[in-house]
């Protein structure tokens, strides 16, 4: 009976040891929302979302002398119009399909340096978000976010730590969305 169950576990572990990690990349930044303003009663702005890296990877990293790709586990172009729908939704808009205002927030790039030696990682990692608001009226403005970020570590970067450097240069970027009051004042220009 002991060998019955001794042997499938064993070969189960063998198993597992010989698993590849996911390729996917967690990406769950903390969200920043700014102050209310209670002088945008019935405000509508629509918002959309673009990726236009030339490449979808977050990270190249070489993992047992073969190059991983890592990509994000959900798409950025929901995730950052969700963001901006929640800090619109915040300021006191409202999100509509044919707003005052059209909202688009643009990832132009978003990705994760990683060097490693033998007793070494270091991560860098770069953020370039742009919002581009269009008034009804004509008039347009764009705005851009960046941020960098920078680890070092003993050994080999792990998924988890390539994901807490992308996570934290995101989180700074949408802090800053949060801080910034130059789409939320074109906005307050052009809804009339």
């Amino acid at each position: 009976m002991l060998k019955k169950l001794f042997f499938p576990l064993v070969a189960l572990f063998m198993l597992a040891g010989c698993a590849t990690p996911p390729t996917t990349i967690d990406v769950s930044p903390k969200i920043t929302l700014p102050q209310q303003d209670p002088s945008l009663m019935g405000v509508t702005v629509s918002i959309n979302g673009a990726d236009q890296r030339q490449d979808q990877a977050l990270a190249k990293v070489t993992r047992d002398n073969q190059q991983v790709t890592l990509t994000a586990s959900r798409d950025l172009r929901f995730l950052l119009q969700e963001v901006l729908e929640k800090q619109m939704t915040a300021r006191g808009y409202m999100i509509g399909p044919s707003g005052a205002v059209d909202l688009q927030i643009i990832v132009n790039n978003l990705y994760a340096g990683v060097s490693q030696g033998n007793v070494r990682y270091n991560i860098a990692t770069k953020a370039d978000i742009a919002i581009i608001a269009t008034a009804k009226n004509g008039n347009k403005m764009t705005k851009n976010y960046r941020a960098s970020y920078s680890v070092e570590g003993a050994f080999q970067a792990s998924n988890q730590n390539i994901a807490n450097a992308v996570n934290s240069v995101l989180t700074d970027t949408i802090a800053d969305m949060a801080q910034d009051t130059s789409i939320h004042d074109f906005i307050k220009q052009n809804a009339r």
